[in-house]
C-alpha cells in the first residue's frame, strides 16, 4: 500500500534498523532546514517548504559522527528535532505535555556540557524519543538513512536467491509462502505471482511473516479476503476535521509515490479497500506472525483476521503501527522519522502499542526458531484439512 513516497507504513525497517516503532505504510516528503535558522524560523520553513528525502541526502553528507559541535549548535539541533515532530505528528495534542517535558530535559542536559559529538547527541535524543513510546519516531544519521533508502530505491539482485523477500515451498498438503519484507521493490507483483504459481497443488496455504518489519500491503491480501474489503483506514492531522473517509480501492503502489503522497495529503482521511475485481482463493489460509512482525506486517494480519479470511498463528505482534514519514533535519544526512498518520484496522481498532493477537497461540514463535514454523505447519495442515 505504501511505497517510498509515503514511508508511512514504515514499513519498514523496524527490524533492520531496530526502530522502536516500520518503516508503510514509506518515506519522502521532507523539510530542509538551513543550519543557521532559529527554531521558530525552522518551524515556519517546515510548514511552507517541502522536498523529497532521497538516498542522495544521506550519501552526499560530509558530516562525521565524530564531529564536535558547541552546546549552542546542539540545542539548535534538539529544538529542530522536536519542532519537526510537533509540526508533523498526526495529532498535535498527542502526548504534547510529555514531548514538552522531554524537550526541556534534553535542553537542560545539553547545557551541562560545553560541546557534543554528533553521535553522542543523536544517541541522547533518540533515547529520549524512545521514552515517548510512539512507533516510527527516530533520528536517522547518514549511515542508517543510507542503508534504509537503498532498500527502497534499489531492486534486489535476481541472482541472490538467499536474499529473496518472497519464496515458496510445499510440505505435504501445506503450501508455505515465506515473506521476509513488504518493501517495494524487494517484493513486487511478479515475485508474488511466481511464488503463488509454485503452490498451485497445495490444499492449504500458510503465509510466514516472522520477522517482517513492514512495507507496502501487497495485492496478496486479495487472495485472502476477496473483493471490496476494507484493508485499513489512515487519518492525518488534516483528516481529524473530516467526518467520512475517502475510499480508494487498490494499493498504494498502484499509483506513483508522489501521487500517493498527495492523495493522502489532499484527502487527509482515507479508507483503503481491495479492488472490485479481486478474486478470493477458496483454500484455507493461515498467517504465521511473531513479536518482530511490525507495521504493515501487522496490518496485513489484522486485515486477514478481521475480514475472516485467515487464522493467525504464533504470538502477539509488535504493536508498531503508525504511518511514518521522513523529514530532513538541519544537519546534512540526518532525518527524523515522524508519525504523520494514525492507522486503523478494518474494524476500526488501533494496533499501535496493542499488536495483533493470534487466533491460535504458538508459544515457540516468541523466538522465531525452526520449531515455530514446524508447529505452524502442523496446525495449518490439521485445521485446514478439517475445514
Amino acid at each position: 500500500m505504501y511505497t517510498i513516497g509515503y514511508l508511512m507504513r514504515f514499513l519498514l525497517l523496524i527490524t533492520l534498523l531496530g526502530l522502536t516503532s516500520c518503516l508503510s505504510s514509506n518515506v519522502s516528503q521532507v523539510n530542509n532546514e538551513p543550519s543557521g535558522k532559529s527554531a521558530s524560523e525552522m518551524g515556519q520553513t517546515q510548514e511552507n517548504e517541502k522536498e523529497d528525502v532521497s538516498l542522495d541526502w544521506f550519501t552526499s553528507s560530509k558530516l562525521k559522527s565524530t564531529d564536535i559541535v558547541s552546546k549552542e549548535e546542539a540545542k539548535l539541533f534538539v529544538n529542530n528535532v522536536y519542532q519537526t515532530l510537533d509540526n508533523n505528528i498526526f495529532d498535535p495534542a498527542f502526548k504534547k505535555e510529555l514531548r514538552q517535558q522531554h524537550l526541556k530535559a534534553l535542553i537542560s542536559e545539553v547545557n551541562a556540557k560545553p560541546s557534543w559529538s554528533r553521535s553522542k547527541l543523536t544517541e541522547l535524543v533518540n533515547n529520549q524519543l524512545k521514552k515517548l513510546s510512539i512507533s516510527h519516531v527516530k533520528i536517522l544519521d547518514a549511515v542508517e538513512g543510507g542503508k534504509m533508502f537503498r532498500l527502497f530505491e534499489q531492486a534486489p539482485s535476481s541472482t541472490d536467491k538467499s536474499d529473496q523477500a518472497i519464496s515458496a515451498q510445499i510440505r505435504g498438503e501445506v503450501g508455505i509462502v515465506r515473506v521476509k519484507s513488504f518493501i517495494v521493490p524487494q517484493i513486487n507483483k511478479a515475485s508474488i505471482e511466481q511464488a503463488k504459481a509454485q503452490l498451485s497443488q497445495a490444499k492449504v496455504i500458510l503465509i510466514d511473516l516472522r520477522g517482517n518489519g513492514g512495507g507496502d500491503i501487497p495485492s496478496l491480501i486479495e487472495d485472502i479476503i476477496g473483493s471490496d474489503k476494507v484493508i485499513s483506514t489512515d487519518r492525518t492531522r488534516k483528516g481529524m476535521a473530516i467526518r467520512e473517509p475517502y475510499v480508494f480501492r487498490g494499493y498504494y503502489n498502484d499509483i506513483t509515490g508522489e501521487a500517493g503522497i498527495k492523495l493522502l495529503e489532499e484527502k487527509g482521511y482515507i479508507q483503503w479497500r481491495t479492488r472490485y475485481e479481486a478474486k478470493k482463493d477458496s483454500r484455507p489460509y493461515f498467517i504465521l506472525v511473531d513479536d518482530k512482525c511490525g507495521s504493515a506486517c501487522e496490518l496485513f494480519a489484522a486485515a486477514a483476521q478481521e475480514n475472516g479470511g485467515a487464522k493467525i498463528l504464533g504470538v502477539r505482534t509488535m504493536g508498531a503501527l503508525l504511518a511514518g514519514e521522513a523529514f530532513k533535519l538541519r544537519w546534512q544526512g540526518f532525518a527524523l522519522i515522524a508519525p504523520t498518520a494514525q492507522v486503523f484496522s478494518p474494524k476500526g481498532n488501533i494496533i499501535e502499542a496493542v499488536g495483533v493477537q493470534p487466533d491460535i497461540q504458538i508459544s515457540e514463535c516468541k523466538n522465531s526458531g525452526k520449531i515455530c514454523l514446524e508447529k505452524a505447519i502442523e496446525v495449518a495442515g490439521r485445521v485446514g484439512s478439517a475445514q
